[in-house]
């Protein structure tokens, strides 16, 4: 019998363009007919007196019976001439999708720190021949279905320390802004626009929001993409040097950011190198010209009209091809002026499955040179393993798989604390040897948190508790602080119901949960206030599936505080020995609190609560 719970598991969809179980199933069996490389190395993040182990995959009905990396450290792509390294068949595996799976294997040697390793791994149909038949592809993200047409050409970087986020990351708390839906020059947008619409959100608009987000108390703004686009979105760009007049322009962006900069806060732009509207005049040129100096950044199966784009399904967004030397130096340049002449303290970089890793090195490198203190990070939506890959090679990554395990839980409530406490311990042990790590609830790609714990509020509260009680940076998107939701699945019209996530914020008090907003007030000040939220080690305390309660720690030099949920909907208490003495720090419901009892006193949990203890450790 099929289990309810691992199916649920797989239900809430997690931004456009991730991997549902039948994408992952046909990823891994088609293994059998590919040679692949997928990014596995070994350490991945190599350390200069540290030898890096390669691995490919050949399913046993592909003729591959001899492998070898090609390898360079000076920055030219590998060829024929480069360095060699002969693979070893190290295994032979067999699952019951693919049946025989042979594992080759080489080593490359220690480089220096600052080293870029570029490499292809060439297969030969025979032991002796020097001719390769085939190039191991990626087959990460949704390249497996490209096979050679896609991705052949791996790097990583050598390094003292991995490019990770930089240290001011982990004192942030993000808030999301999605422009057009923000705030207009006023604080009313239109009323009965139709949703695909612009609805006129602004950069000034934000700029007059600053004071409200300052009393929220988050100190770092995401904002989405600014490009003049023909969509409210602008996820389709045609520059990437400038600012759609909609929203402003160049001068006021600089306003914005000097501001914010002046208030304490940090910008995160939303940088999208992976594609770019079908309107960008350097494709126009490509599809008027197939011998255009910009045609080698697009992929045309057919000159002019058929090309590679979004998901093979969305024309008007043009896949941006990052192997050509050319393209990839656009995209460095438009990431470092944004970083660099106008200010932003950081990129979060949209779809980055769209790109491979000899590009993230390259890029990531490049900009961490020009910024040392900026924070990149990728909308990787891809598996737990896959993340696991891009350490070393992207600084940080949108943490998915921890959004979805606070949906199932704390928003469905299809996972009760046993499930929940089992996947969290596993999923921050699991990703302890990754890339730093972005984390959140709800995006402008899924339904909203509110909206999936069926408007209950105190669903809302818990799952925010946790969020701002784990050690990575938190992402809020706009409104959730003050009750905003849907109406209607965002699916449930078919493909492209977005807009319904992406409600106009409403800035007239009246229309706040003003109790919400003050809970989230004073979760945030209490993460700035103790480090202990911020850096602590997390490990658990308690798990009580009988009467549905949850305990973990956070640990610091000392310190240390106590979460405990109770997910049942009846009342629960705990002794002072289960729950940790100590002062009540916050809570989601103000019932929750200590009781006389006997001699001692328990811990009283209204139902669907949480809250937070501050303890001294032993």
């Amino acid at each position: 019998m099929i289990d309810k719970k691992e199916t649920a598991a797989h239900a809430i969809a997690s931004a456009p363009g991730d991997l549902p179980m039948p994408a992952l199933q046909e990823r891994h069996a088609l293994q059998a007919t590919q040679f692949r490389h997928d990014n596995m190395i070994e350490p991945s993040a190599p350390k200069p007196d540290q030898p890096v182990t390669v691995t490919a995959i050949s399913g046993a009905l592909v003729n591959v019976r001899r492998a070898e990396v090609w390898y360079t450290t000076d920055g030219r792509l590998p060829d024929v001439s480069s360095p060699k390294v002969e693979m070893t068949l190290a295994e032979v595996d067999w699952t019951p999708e693919t049946s025989y799976l042979n594992r080759w294997q080489a080593t490359l040697p220690p480089q220096p720190a600052g080293s870029i390793v570029r490499y292809r791994i060439a297969g030969y149909s025979h032991p002796e021949r020097d001719t390769p038949v085939r190039f191991a592809h990626d087959g990460s993200g949704f390249w497996y279905r490209l096979g050679e047409a896609g991705l052949t050409n791996f790097a990583y970087c050598v390094a003292d320390e991995p490019h990770t986020l930089p240290d001011w990351m982990a004192d942030a708390v993000i808030y999301q802004i999605f422009l057009d839906r923000f705030r207009p020059d006023g604080t009313d947008f239109p009323s009965d626009l139709p949703p695909q619409a612009r609805h006129g959100g602004t950069l000034r608009g934000v700029i007059a929001a600053l004071p409200y987000l300052v009393d929220l108390g988050v100190n770092c703004l995401w904002l989405s993409p600014v490009g003049p686009s023909e969509s409210y979105h602008r996820y389709d760009q045609t520059d990437f040097f400038a600012v759609d007049p909609d929203l402003g322009d160049l001068d006021v962006m600089r306003e914005l950011v000097a501001t914010a900069h002046q208030l304490g806060m940090r910008l995160i732009l939303d940088f999208v190198p992976s594609h770019a509207s079908w309107k960008m005049p350097e494709f126009v040129a490509a599809q008027e010209d197939r011998t255009a100096p910009t045609a080698p950044w697009f992929v045309f199966d057919e000159w002019p009209d058929r090309y590679r784009c979004f998901l093979g399904m969305v024309p008007f967004l043009v896949s941006l091809d990052g192997t050509d030397p050319g393209l990839r130096q656009f995209l460095i340049d438009s990431g470092r002026f944004w970083l660099v002449d106008v200010g932003f303290d950081g990129l979060r970089l949209d779809h980055a499955i769209g790109q491979g890793m000899d590009f993230w090195v390259a890029f990531s490198t490049a900009l961490k040179t020009a910024k040392p203190d900026v924070a990149l990070f990728g909308e990787v939506t891809d598996t737990p393993d896959m993340l696991r890959r891009y350490h070393g090679r992207l600084p940080g990554v949108l943490d998915f798989s921890l959004a979805q395990i606070l949906r199932m839980s704390f928003g469905s409530g299809e996972w009760g604390v046993t499930e929940l406490s089992g996947a969290l311990r596993a999923h921050l042990h699991y990703l302890q040897v990754g890339p730093g790590r972005v984390t959140f609830f709800e995006n402008h790609d899924m339904n909203r948190f509110l909206f999936v714990a069926n408007g209950d509020v105190r669903r809302l509260k818990m799952a925010a508790l946790c969020l701002l009680t784990l050690p990575f940076p938190p992402v809020l998107y706009y409104g959730t602080e003050i009750g905003l939701t849907q109406t209607a699945d965002k699916d449930a019209g078919g493909f492209g119901g977005d807009h319904v996530i992406r409600s106009d914020m409403p800035w007239d008090p009246a229309l706040w949960d003003h109790d919400l907003r003050t809970f989230f007030q004073r979760a945030i000040a209490l993460r700035h206030r103790l480090p202990v939220m911020r850096r602590g080690r997390w490990e658990t305390l308690l798990v009580d599936e009988a009467r549905q309660l949850l305990g973990y720690a956070l640990l610091l030099d000392g310190a240390a505080v106590h979460v405990v949920f109770n997910f049942s909907r009846e009342i629960r208490q705990l002794q002072r020995e289960d729950s940790g003495q100590g002062e009540i720090l916050l809570s989601t419901d103000p019932q929750n609190g200590w009781i006389s009892q006997g001699d001692g006193a328990a811990l009283t949990l209204m139902p669907l609560s949480g809250l937070v203890l501050g303890v001294m450790s032993p």
